[in-house]
């Protein structure tokens, strides 16, 4: 028998959430992965593509935040910009269905900047994005990050590439200290792990095989 949402630390304003998105049941990976990372570990994840990857690491990021405090505490990166918008809408939609207070902004090369930098005045708690525009946007003075304790690397493989590792580096060392930081991607090789190493300690590690769940 699966467990719950709620055996898994869920709380009952993110589970009322999840039922108005028809999600009963956690995937393989979210049972996994949640308790660990509620608990403040650090994390690498690995489970096919369609698995729930991205709920894994939202439900327990959003849990974490701190409503009242009107700072930076999440960053997730993702190496392209459709994929950071997909986390987003996720994100938004577990806010909104939950009813929390907490802010989210997308910030990826492309897009607005001056709306981005309104978008930074509402004091989100979360930002989603690419490492560009979030090195650019604190070089600007219009980004802190120094309050941030919990990092996700979304598709690591690729973030950790030769195109991508210098950027995910400069967004760590903007950090506050003491982070945790979460890896998740299909697909995780042994080049990704030691790249990787630089911003994990102690991680858990959770590595499954098998296909799309729903």
């Amino acid at each position: 028998m699966k467990e719950n949402f709620e055996k898994l630390g869920i709380s009952v304003a993110l589970n009322t959430a999840l039922e108005k998105m028809s999600i009963v049941k956690p995937t393989d990976i979210q049972s996994k992965v949640i308790g660990e990372i509620l608990s403040g570990k650090d994390v690498v994840a690995q489970s096919a593509t369609g698995t729930g990857k991205t709920l894994a690491y939202l439900l327990p990021l959003l849990q974490n935040i701190n409503a009242e405090k009107r700072e930076v505490q999440a960053v997730v990166l993702a190496p392209t910009q459709e994929l950071a918008m997909q986390i987003f809408r996720q994100a938004e939609l577990l806010i909104k269905n939950a009813e929390l207070k907490i802010g989210v902004a997308a910030l990826i090369g492309g897009a607005n900047i001056a709306r981005q930098m309104d978008k930074l005045k509402t004091k989100p708690q979360i930002i989603i994005g690419s490492s560009g525009r979030i090195i650019e946007l604190n070089k600007k003075g219009k980004l802190n990050l120094k309050a941030t304790t919990m990092f996700v690397l979304d598709e690591v493989d690729r973030m950790m590439d030769d195109q991508n590792l210098a950027g995910v580096k400069n967004v760590y060392k903007l950090l506050g200290t003491n982070v945790q930081t979460m890896i998740f991607s299909a697909t995780i090789s042994n080049k990704t792990v030691s790249r990787a190493d630089l911003f994990l300690n102690e991680p858990i590690t959770v590595k499954l095989t098998g296909s799309a769940q729903v």
